[in-house]
């Protein structure tokens, strides 16, 4: 599929699905799972795999909140890992496990964090079922860069995401996808900048093979936001604005998508996908009553009035490029779509991202990695009223440079520098952060055994 499916909540799915179909998503998936296992035992070929490492790495930022208050860190962080897989000729089930020790000359920014996923797939002739499943908690020094900006000390933030997928295929050239996602992320922390939310979707896509190298995809997805956020609330007397106050408020933003791609193998090292279309949101405020006495009318009785619901559309477009050749390998996306963020509403991102790997010999490795990132709220409502709260209207934009070498066969040294910079509404200037950041990895040779 050419465009990333947006993540669903298990209450999301339930509306979208139909709880007759789906009652409870948890419950479908581990079934499903179970399921696949059971088909698995049925076959006589099985192949199991066990992939260990154990990473250590020293960091050194002198800007870690990248905010205009410049606060510097120095530590390391020990990272393990644990991989392991079954695979027959229909199922291919795969378990990723990376636990991080994060330990800083200053306390407050220690953390222990973990991502934990599960994919499965079992195919059949005419068809593929998938389930993925991921839990992932880790702190906003980390998580917040392509969301919020606020970086902050180890505030914990949790992700717990949900996949189903099935596809089947009418003839070698014709093929229907459904999918339903859901993501489910809180926050562990006092920041009004970080909300809970739930986000979540389903899609549809049907793929043409126009040729051996040429494939049409055609996507149709409805996405639902729902937030309980602080945002502004506009009082008036007779309906006429005298001030405004900040109160909790749900937010829940509809998506209703389609676009049209096309992704064509140019040749067996260079390949590309571009995909345009539109999205239409409707976006509904809540906000419970509250008194006021600047908004008393002559009667006694309070007038609030708050944000407006809105309508708007916005441009999709997702555009890749890859290329892989003896020694180079590059990667270049850029998009523009609607994004769910920790802010309390959905943003308006326009997203570039770059990797280059150059193999200097037969153990080192030269990278550049690049990231752009402009995004701001959707629609107007939430900026309306106190910027201070509610603006995200966010430039970021982070460079790394540096290598990689093979030490000996499962021994691996890696050194960078990472250079980033954010403009937030909010700022006065632009905060810069310079990092130095340094890996060595024990990475042995994958397990694999047959049955």
């Amino acid at each position: 599929m050419i465009c990333a499916i947006p993540e669903l909540s298990l209450a999301v799915l339930k509306e979208a699905v139909s709880p007759s179909i789906l009652p409870n998503a948890l419950f479908s998936v581990r079934l499903l799972c179970l399921t696949l296992v059971c088909f698995s035992v049925q076959s006589v070929a099985k192949e199991y795999s066990v992939e260990t490492a154990l990473r250590g790495s020293g960091e050194y930022d002198d800007n870690v909140r990248l905010d205009e208050e410049e606060i510097s860190i120095a530590g390391i962080v020990i990272s393990p890992e644990l991989n392991a897989g079954l695979r027959t000729e229909r199922l291919d089930l795969a378990l990723k496990t990376v636990l991080d020790f994060a330990r800083f000359d200053k306390s407050e920014y220690d953390s222990d964090d973990q991502d934990v996923a599960l994919t499965s797939s079992y195919a059949f002739e005419y068809n593929v079922f998938n389930a993925a499943a991921q839990l992932k908690r880790n702190s906003t020094r980390t998580s917040e860069a392509s969301d919020t900006g606020v970086f902050g000390v180890a505030s914990r933030r949790e992700d717990e995401n949900l996949s189903l997928g099935w596809r089947h295929f009418f003839t070698d050239k014709h093929s229907l996808e459904m999918s339903a996602t859901y993501a489910d992320v809180e926050y562990a922390s006092n920041n009004p900048n970080l909300n809970d939310y739930e986000y979540g979707g389903v899609a549809a896509a049907y793929s043409i093979d126009i040729s051996d190298r040429t494939v049409f995809i055609s996507q149709l997805e409805v996405s639902r936001f729902e937030s309980n956020t602080l945002r502004p609330v506009l009082f008036g007397r007779f309906g006429i604005p005298v001030g405004a106050a900040v109160f909790p408020a749900e937010i829940q933003s509809d998506t209703y998508g389609l676009n049209v791609g096309i992704k064509r193998i140019v040749t067996e090292t260079l390949m590309y996908s571009v995909a345009v279309g539109a999205n239409y949101v409707e976006t509904s405020f809540d906000s419970p009553a509250v008194s006021s006495a600047a908004a008393a009318t002559p009667g006694g009785l309070d007038v609030v009035k708050g944000l407006k619901d809105e309508d708007d559309t916005s441009f999709f477009l997702s555009a890749t490029f890859g290329y892989e050749g003896e020694r180079a390998t590059l990667s270049a996306n850029v998009s523009s779509s609607t994004s769910p963020s920790a802010n309390g509403y959905l943003l308006l991102a326009n997203q570039l991202t770059f990797n280059f790997d150059y193999r200097l010999s037969e153990r080192g490795t030269a990278f550049i990695k690049l990231d752009l990132i402009d995004s701001q709220s959707l629609g107007d409502a939430v900026n309306a009223l106190d910027q201070s709260v509610s603006s995200n209207d966010r430039t970021y934009g982070a460079a790394r440079v540096g290598g990689s070498y093979r030490l000996a066969e499962s021994w691996y040294i890696s050194a960078s520098y990472r250079y980033r910079a954010q403009d937030r509404e909010v700022f006065d200037d632009i905060a810069k952060s310079n990092a130095l950041l340094l890996q060595i990895a024990y990475k042995p040779r994958k397990n694999i055994w047959s049955r």
